[in-house]
């Protein structure tokens, strides 16, 4: 199976200069969504259709994706149309899906993708039924069978008021979506090259097509607007808690937490309000994370250990029954186990061009607002009193204690008086 993405839209209802598609969703942009769930189905470098906001788009893309320009938008059969040329294999199937429906889950992509294969149908549809499907095609059935989306501008009365609606994900046979791309027309009020009209096309000349409405309420939803895409969010962020509540995570205040895809956090630890952890973070078991933290990229929590509130850390590691209970910063740290981060303290890892690490021991204690200008690197059992500021490239040995402002050793400050 070879895919073509959707992703030329210019977004105008966003009101913003993003591309559409690469409006932040949990922290990824909303394409990179369809691109996973694509690779987990085993199409690895899809056909992307791009247009308004081409250059960003390709430039995020790079390698995960081939690129095809849409220099006009005129419509989703034109989309597709531009794209027919770029498919290297003809006798595969063509899977179509808009970059703008991120909700779609693998499961319901590998039912449809096995429904269409069993009906033997050269062109099928992913549907889904809607309380309210304002906005949307509808699907149009026969006596049961499926012959036609209607968009709904062009409905009449009687098709508006049907509740099963196109998501606009669509499986063609090669050939045939060749054959039903270059007869459709302009006949419509918006005078664009319909996608949609394909299905009637091969309906009317004998060829089988169907509509499996697989897809759930929320899965066929496509983001449009701010508003739609801060509902995507909130599913995704909901499906995201689940995993780890099935997994024995505590969320004091679900609600209330933000935590990207692609995070792992074992059972027992609790996760309290006003949260957000980042993707690629590992914490361990029976932490207790929040409230008010930030949890950023690259970082590791070892078992037992305490982040509270006001808490920020960012690409540091941190080993077993670590205590950074309130308003610190760590960022570019390596911290060992039962080390005690003091109330307010800061590690400086930022020079202004270059970062750099600070590395802390074993059961080392920092006492309140110590300022770390990094890198320095502080031994076990090591402490430092409250408001020290310890200059970069300083090495505090095992068990040595560090005052002041710049920090130097009690023992070094005892021989010179």
């Amino acid at each position: 199976m070879q895919a073509i993405v959707l992703a030329a839209g210019k977004g105008t209802r966003m009101r913003t200069h993003r591309p559409k598609v690469l409006h932040p969703l949990l922290g990824r942009p909303m394409i990179c969504y369809t691109l996973d769930v694509l690779g987990g189905v085993g199409v690895k470098k899809p056909l992307v259709v791009i247009g308004s906001g081409a250059s960003e788009v390709k430039h995020y893309l790079k390698d995960r994706a081939l690129t095809v320009l849409q220099r006009e938008q005129k419509g989703t059969g034109h989309a597709v149309s531009v794209a027919l040329g770029a498919l290297k294999k003809k006798n595969q199937d063509v899977l179509i899906w808009p970059a703008d429906m991120p909700l779609l889950s693998k499961n319901t992509l590998k039912q449809f993708i096995k429904w269409h294969r069993q009906s033997k149908s050269k062109a099928s549809v992913l549907s889904c039924q809607r309380e309210n499907p304002t906005g949307l095609g509808r699907i149009v059935r026969q006596a049961g069978q499926f012959v036609s989306i209607r968009e709904e501008l062009d409905a009449n009365e009687s098709e508006r008021e049907i509740k099963e609606a196109n998501t606009g994900v669509y499986l063609f046979q090669y050939e045939a979506l060749k054959k039903a791309i270059a007869q459709i027309k302009t006949q419509n009020k918006k005078k664009e090259f319909y996608l949609t009209d394909a299905i009637e096309i091969l309906h009317g000349v004998g060829v089988s097509v169907n509509a499996f409405p697989l897809a759930s309420e929320e899965e066929g939803a496509g983001v449009n607007s701010q508003s739609e895409l801060s509902v995507a969010v909130k599913v995704m962020k909901e499906r995201e808690i689940e995993k780890h509540q099935a997994k024995g995570v505590v969320f004091v205040s679900p609600e209330n937490v933000f935590i990207e895809p692609g995070v792992k956090i074992a059972s027992g630890s609790v996760i309290y309000p006003w949260t957000y952890i980042e993707s690629g973070v590992v914490i361990g078991r029976d932490c207790n994370i929040g409230p008010f933290a930030k949890i950023r990229k690259g970082s590791k929590l070892g078992d037992e250990t305490n982040i509270g509130s006001f808490v920020e850390i960012n690409r540091s590691k941190l080993g077993r029954k670590v205590l950074a209970k309130h308003l610190s910063y760590l960022g570019d740290a390596v911290i060992g186990d039962k080390t005690n981060i003091g109330a307010g303290t800061i590690t400086a890892n930022f020079d202004g061009k270059h970062k750099h690490s600070t590395v802390i021991g074993k059961e080392v204690f920092l006492g309140s607002n110590t300022v770390l200008v990094a890198p320095v690197k502080i031994r076990d059992q090591a402490k430092t009193g409250a408001g020290s500021v310890v200059l970069k490239n300083t090495n505090i040995k095992t068990q040595e204690v560090f005052v002041g402002i710049p920090a130097q050793s009690i023992k070094k400050k005892g021989r010179k008086k």
